[in-house]
């Protein structure tokens, strides 16, 4: 009869097995659990690259830049930086512009060539998350609180 010592896991093999699957554990867990949060997050840094965009185009062109928000249709656009993007129904806009800005249910920050802008502040909602951008009319500045 011949003993075999091959018969189990050394505790070092158990050991780096449970680490493994503690890290895809948590990673995982933590990805599920802040995708709402981010994918609010991504959409408001999006938003905010585009209206700096938009006004940086307004600026190099010496020509007046808008964006366009359609609230209907979950959407906004602008044709000199052709830009056109939709929004997730599950995402709650308000938009508060001057009352200039508005036709039915849209409404537009312009940008200026001088910086400035009409000005403006976009709401954005899901879930109990929330994220604000507003534009200034003075300089145009764009920011995300």
């Amino acid at each position: 009869m011949q003993l075999s010592l091959n018969q189990g896991f050394t505790l070092l093999e158990l050991l780096v097995v449970m680490t493994i699957l503690a890290l895809t554990t948590t990673l995982v867990g933590l990805n599920l659990h802040g995708r709402e949060r981010t994918d609010l997050e991504s959409l408001a840094r999006t938003l905010v690259t585009d209206l700096r965009y938009v006004r940086s185009r307004a600026m190099i062109g010496n020509i007046d830049s808008e964006i366009r928000f359609d609230l209907a249709a979950h959407s906004y656009t602008s044709d000199q930086a052709q830009i056109e993007r939709f929004i997730p129904e599950s995402v709650t806009i308000k938009l508060t512009v001057d009352q200039r800005d508005i036709r039915g249910s849209s409404g537009r920050i312009v940008f200026y060539p001088d910086g400035s802008s009409s000005g403006g502040k976009i709401e954005l909602s899901h879930r109990g998350q929330e994220k604000e951008i507003t534009t200034t009319w003075l300089n145009g500045y764009v920011a995300l609180r």
